[in-house]
């Protein structure tokens, strides 16, 4: 569940579970050795650990800059970059665009592309003042949000979302409201930004099961306690778009499946959450009444009947808002 995975062949029948092992360390003195073992460790204690040291500099620099400044530097770094290093996540964006905007002309395509850049540079940039931007409500406006701790106070709440401008922000603006909330997620590939996202989030309260299939008996004694799980249903999996739908068959296998069964298992009540971006800055968070799933037992048919519903919820966001979107430079599956 989460921002970075890749999904098996899409079925209706079961969800492949995955688990999730953190990269072994080959042993140091592999770095003596001859062939492929010194190859890994050179990659592993070497060139990765010197992209480390610098994601974590940069984290720690950009905490000395105003908020806006920090959030300015990193749309700038990735609007010059993007275009010169990232070529093929480039390609793979414009592509998703195109899908989802067939009718853009070549200036609003560049304008969708240029926005971007912006977007995925602000977000990452964004980690070293996501508090900051989430408590100066000058920065934030909320719509739908009024009574929502109330609402979901009383039993099993699945909070649901998209990975659209910075939901770092939004999650931090939910737990203001006092809603108490646990996330399941895919951590980031890289060591130090998966050090960075958990000081983040942990930091500011939020709550973190273990990535892959080890989450889900917590996730389900969670919502059997009454708690309130944060689960975002558009995934990328190794660089494969396989939620919203988009287009394709509907499906069980991502994280719209996980949350139908969730909800059947415990009758817990669904809230769809996401956050804009309305330029620099500055968001809206938006908010929807909580519902619960149409009576009904667990059924295949009732599944991917309950999984429509959700992607009819997920999906208008995405083609709102693609330039907005993390998963924008992965690639659509095959129709």
């Amino acid at each position: 569940m989460g921002q970075d995975t890749q999904a098996p062949p899409h079925r209706a029948s079961k969800r492949k579970a995955w688990t999730y092992a953190p990269e072994t360390a080959p042993p140091f003195k592999d770095l003596f050795a001859g062939g492929e073992r010194r190859k890994a460790a050179v990659k592993y204690w070497i060139k990765q650990n010197l992209e480390n040291a610098n994601d974590i500099f940069m984290y720690f620099a950009l905490k000395l800059l105003p908020a806006r400044a920090c959030s300015d530097f990193g749309a700038n770094l990735a609007r010059y970059a993007t275009p010169r290093w990232h070529k093929g996540a480039l390609r793979r964006a414009t592509a998703t665009l195109l899908a989802l905007r067939p009718e853009a002309s070549d200036a609003e395509l560049a304008q969708l592309l240029d926005a971007y850049a912006d977007s995925q540079g602000r977000q990452m940039s964004e980690y070293s003042v996501v508090e900051r931007l989430a408590h100066d409500k000058r920065r934030l406006r909320f719509e739908g949000t009024e009574g929502l701790a109330a609402a979901t106070a009383d039993g099993p709440t699945i909070f649901i979302s998209t990975h659209t401008a910075n939901w770092e922000v939004m999650w931090c603006c939910l737990i203001d409201m006092g809603i108490k909330l646990t996330l399941n997620y895919a951590p980031p590939r890289q060591r130090s930004r998966h050090w960075i996202v958990n000081r983040v989030r942990t930091g500011a309260g939020l709550d973190i099961l273990k990535p892959g299939r080890s989450a889900v008996r917590p996730a389900l004694r969670l919502l059997e306690d009454g708690g309130n799980l944060l689960v975002f249903c558009d995934e990328g999996f190794n660089g494969q778009i396989r939620g919203p739908f988009l287009g394709m068959e509907p499906h069980l296998s991502g994280n719209l499946g996980l949350v139908a069964r969730l909800a059947r298992k415990t009758g817990a009540r669904i809230c769809l959450v996401y956050i804009v971006r309305d330029g620099g800055t500055r968001f809206t968070l938006h908010a929807e009444a909580p519902f619960h799933l149409p009576e009904g037992d667990s059924s295949e048919a009732n599944l991917i009947e309950d999984v429509k519903l959700l992607n009819s919820k997920i999906e208008p966001i995405i083609r709102a808002y693609p330039e907005q979107w993390y998963f924008v430079d992965n690639a659509l599956p095959p129709r």
